[in-house]
């Protein structure tokens, strides 16, 4: 998941555009991961005559950002300092926006010179009842810190561009410890706009990666073992990440991968500034093929972005690295076909079982960062427009054009600088197959109307049918399942009502919500605490069959026929 892969995109191309020198900001990170509560990451910043007059904001760090909180700081966590000495801060929360809430320190007098500001970040603590979500909080584990700088990170207020020199000091760190920027390891200086100093990731223990060395370009990173292979995973990771590069037109660069393991059930991953981190939980010990998928898409975030509020984009995004990823693993060889068909029926499936599958792209959005389910809209809703836009832009040009040339073009106006939102894509669209059927097809997937599998489009390979789903109903509301852990919300008559789950009831342990979803045979195991009495229950949580469609395998069709 990109979270805010159009902000990122933005964000990473503004710096030559600057008038004037940037000025610099120097930042030294000093980890002491001590394996309780005085662990932190110590965090030093040295700001170039900001030239900040009272009541200006000098830092700002989100204290909750798509529902992961950052932890608690005390009033006088941050301290800065100038030419003339201390300076008064005092703290106010920015009007919250649909991604999260923001806090800003805010300057008591003028500055004098350069500003140094430095704090102690803390961790955030996470247990076996921890909410899945995205990777934005900063953890500790084995010697280490792992995390984005939204989980830490208080950037400057002002946008920049700056001219940032971020190094590590070790001192406190265990021996052989290495420190690693989702920019580079060890010492990097690069200009950027002080939003990627949280929008992207800090790695920092006596770490492993692949290659053992820095400085190859491509980098994977783990600070505990991990129950795959992490040197296969590495090098197939490489591989896919170079015919991608080389599918986007992009020939330089340094791309990373961060893994972590998390105390709670689930897997999942976050594209941020031209690296991703990826969770695992260790006792679902998964493989190198089973991760293949979300990887795949992880990284396929780096190239397709689209300019414009996220609900409204969001399609566009995750579309592209949901048919991407699967598409060009596919041609790189990667997979097979039988593994691309089993991916393209469970993303069908997620798909047409999703409960939120007809609602407006708007309403889905109001919804996104409150319910997983929500979020998950735009993966097939977007990959199955995309697939119906693909079918049209062959058949308008007799087979000499396709989707490909879509994407790369809106890649290289993002690349040039050029606008590239929702208008000029649906002016691409339009000049393949006219601007009437463009908006109409567009139109028809914003309403959520329900998208069909052109039925053309993988054949003689692959043959699309008719099956029936059950879309999935956990029977109360999805926020129960978050902190607090307590049931709200319960459906009447719901398969969750008529097992026994009442309001209430305190969850004490779940099954993993993904892969129930992803099995509309499986039962949720949910165990619940009533007053003194602890009770389990088990339910199938879907609701009655509705329209859907899958793809089959044409056997008479050999595999040197399919082209995807």
């Amino acid at each position: 998941m990109a979270i805010l892969s159009g902000l990122m995109a933005v964000v990473l191309g503004t710096g030559a555009a600057a008038a004037e020198p940037p000025k610099r900001l120097d930042v030294v990170l000093t980890p002491h991961a001590a394996g309780g509560e005085g662990s932190h990451l110590g965090v030093r910043m040295t700001l170039e005559a900001p030239g900040l007059k009272a009541g200006d904001p000098l830092v700002r760090l989100p204290i909750r950002l798509v529902g992961i909180p950052t932890p608690p700081w005390p009033a006088d966590a941050v301290e800065a300092r100038d030419d003339r000495g201390p300076i008064p801060l005092s703290q106010a929360e920015e009007p919250p926006t649909p991604q999260g809430v923001y806090r800003r320190w805010i300057v008591g007098r003028a500055s004098a010179g350069d500003v140094v500001v430095s704090y102690r970040a803390p961790p955030r603590r996470v247990t076996a009842a921890t909410n899945n979500g995205p990777l934005f909080d900063l953890r500790e584990e084995n010697g280490g810190f792992a995390g984005s700088g939204n989980g830490f990170f208080a950037a400057p207020a002002a946008p920049g561009p700056w001219r940032v020199r971020l190094s590590w000091d070790l001192s406190a760190a265990p021996k052989g410890s290495r420190g690693v920027w989702s920019l580079g390891e060890g010492t990097v200086e690069t200009v950027i706009p002080s939003d990627v100093l949280q929008f992207s990731y800090y790695y920092v223990g006596p770490l492993k990666s692949y290659p053992p060395d820095p400085g190859s370009g491509f980098d994977v990173y783990w600070l505990s073992e991990p129950p795959f292979d992490p040197n296969e995973l590495g090098a197939k990771l490489k591989a896919l990440y170079g015919g991608m590069a080389a599918f986007f037109g992009d020939r330089g660069g340094s791309y990373r991968v961060f893994a972590r393991q998390n105390p709670y059930k689930g897997t999942g991953g976050t594209g941020l500034a031209r690296s991703f981190m990826f969770g695992y939980h260790l006792p679902a010990k998964p493989t190198v093929d089973s991760l293949q998928g979300l990887l795949a898409h992880e990284m396929a975030h780096t190239w397709p972005g689209m300019q414009g509020d996220h609900g409204e984009t969001a399609w566009y995004s995750e579309g592209m690295a949901e048919y991407y990823s699967t598409v060009l693993s596919w041609r790189a060889g990667a997979i097979s076909t039988g593994r691309l068909l089993e991916t393209f029926n469970e993303r069908a499936t997620a798909y047409y079982s999703n409960p939120y599958v007809r609602a407006s792209s708007p309403e889905a959005a109001k919804r996104f960062w409150t319910d997983p389910v929500a979020q998950t809209v735009p993966y097939g809703r977007g990959w199955l427009y995309l697939q119906q836009v693909d079918a049209a832009v062959r058949e308008a040009s007799g087979g000499r054009r396709s989707l490909d040339d879509l994407a790369k073009a809106m890649r290289r106006r993002q690349d040039a600088g050029e606008p590239y939102g929702v208008a000029q894509w649906l002016e691409l669209v339009g000049a393949e197959i006219g601007p009437v059927a463009a908006t109409a097809g567009y139109e028809r997937m914003v309403r959520g109307d329900l998208l069909i599998p052109p039925s053309g489009l993988y054949a003689p390979c692959l043959v699309v049918r008719p099956q029936a789903v059950r879309p999935f109903q956990l029977g109360f509301a999805r926020a129960s399942l978050n902190d607090d852990r307590v049931v709200r919300d319960l459906e009447p008559g719901s398969a969750a009502d008529q097992a026994g789950v009442r309001n209430g009831d305190v969850i004490v342990e779940a099954s993993d919500i993904s892969e129930v979803r992803k099995d509309e045979t499986r039962p949720l195991i949910l165990t619940l605490r009533r007053g003194d009495a602890t009770t389990t229950v088990s339910y199938l949580p879907r609701g009655a069959p509705a329209e859907g469609y899958r793809w089959s395998r044409d056997p008479n069709t050999p595999d040197n026929a399919c082209r995807f």
